[in-house]
């Protein structure tokens, strides 16, 4: 990228920055005093450069032409509504409209993202049904509105059949012995597959199983979502271990490997299992002066049968360190596909600045990723983003 086009982009994202819409806190006031309606509206702006990488497509890569590429466009525009009934009913709907106007694209719709009829029979347990937040790991979980790097590891969470983090199911959430485990797990829809195709994706019908045990070192998350900063003067240590397993679950073919030609490729001989393991550790620490650090590290594995290119390992690791509103942070994602055909990276480094809490802030990331699919190149994409976003 040239210092000139570098410039340029640097004029465009202040403007984007400066112009972006406010977002505004609508109260409904309830007759009574057993029901409370909350609603949020969540922004984010955002502007992004992206250069070198494999050959640019519609949604992702360089220009057309090879060089540098600029996009303005909306990560997220959410509207959240939350509340309880009668003291022991809770509920939420999330509407989402993701990356409109991405590369001059403003056909995507809005959908639910999030719905959820909870119910407590005990301060300790919260029984909830509908489109969930899928049981995982800490990182996977995050609230992208209280993040600390720009994005959660997504492109390495590999769910047989979630939107978003999310499928329809029923689970549990509790907390025990003092707040210290947290348990939380339910049954899913899991992957369905086409009763007239030669081999059948879950031809039982059987739901798909998961779960997360998590203990508290320090301090708690009770919460449906998790941030990655917390910034109320609380430290949090925690480590966890979740599970997800569907019967026949796998949505990808299972591969074997030619000696003829020296690749893997499909063998239609079956369905795999559905596998999905991460073992994870947070620290959130409030320090003296108005200051706070927070690491996350994350290791998975995921089994979708032999030499399948979701088959594999992974980690995932975030930190950050906090100076009253300004918090530089890291992050990083790696998986190792058993076929090798499906190996990639990304590593990242940025700042937040708080103008009031996660309510009000701006971020600034640049990234190197890289994906050993895109086997025409060898280089990675680079990336630079800003983004503002506002959450009332």
């Amino acid at each position: 990228m040239s210092i000139q086009a570098a410039k340029r982009f640097a004029g465009l994202l202040l403007f984007a920055l400066a112009a972006s819409s406010p977002a505004f806190a609508i109260k409904v006031p309830i007759p009574g005093d057993d029901v409370t309606l909350n609603t949020v509206v969540y922004l984010q702006v955002r502007a992004q450069g992206d250069w070198d990488g494999p050959p640019p497509t519609l949604a992702d890569g360089a220009s057309p032409s090879g060089g540098f590429n600029t996009d303005f466009y909306l990560r997220r525009a959410r509207l959240y509504a939350s509340g309880t009934a009668y003291k022991f009913v809770t509920f939420n709907l999330l509407l989402d409209a993701p990356q409109f106007g991405r590369r001059g694209n403003f056909g995507s719709s809005t959908f639910v993202q999030d719905l959820s009829i909870g119910f407590k029979p005990m301060d300790e347990l919260i029984i909830e049904a509908g489109f969930l937040f899928m049981p995982f790991a800490h990182q996977a979980m995050g609230a992208s509105s209280q993040a600390s790097a720009l994005e959660s590891p997504a492109a390495i969470v590999f769910y047989n059949n979630a939107r978003g983090s999310r499928e329809t199911g029923v689970q549990m959430r509790s907390l025990l012995f003092n707040n210290r485990l947290l348990l939380r797990g339910g049954v899913y829809e899991g992957a369905r597959g086409d009763p007239a195709a030669p081999i059948v994706v879950n031809p039982r019908g059987r739901p798909l199983f998961g779960g997360v045990v998590r203990l508290n070192l320090i301090g708690e998350e009770p919460g449906y979502t998790y941030p990655g900063i917390w910034m109320d003067g609380k430290s949090r240590v925690s480590v966890g271990f979740a599970a997800q397993y569907q019967n026949k679950g796998s949505n990808l073919p299972r591969t074997g490997y030619d000696p003829k030609t020296k690749k893997y490729g499909p063998i239609a001989t079956g369905v795999a299992d559905y596998v999905a393991l991460s073992a994870d550790l947070n620290v959130d620490l409030a320090m003296a002066g108005d200051t706070e650090a927070v690491l996350q590290l994350t290791g998975y594995r995921f089994d979708y049968g032999p030499g399948s290119d979701k088959t594999g390992f992974g980690v995932s690791g975030e930190g950050g360190y906090r100076l009253g509103p300004i918090e530089p942070e890291a992050n990083f994602y790696y998986f190792r596909s058993a076929s090798r055909l499906a190996d990639f990276q990304k590593v990242a480094v940025g700042a937040n600045y708080f103008l009031h809490g996660h309510q009000v802030k701006l971020t600034a990331e640049f990234a190197s990723v890289f994906n050993s699919a895109e086997i025409s190149t060898t280089s990675s994409l680079k990336q630079i983003v800003g983004q503002a976003q506002v959450y009332f």
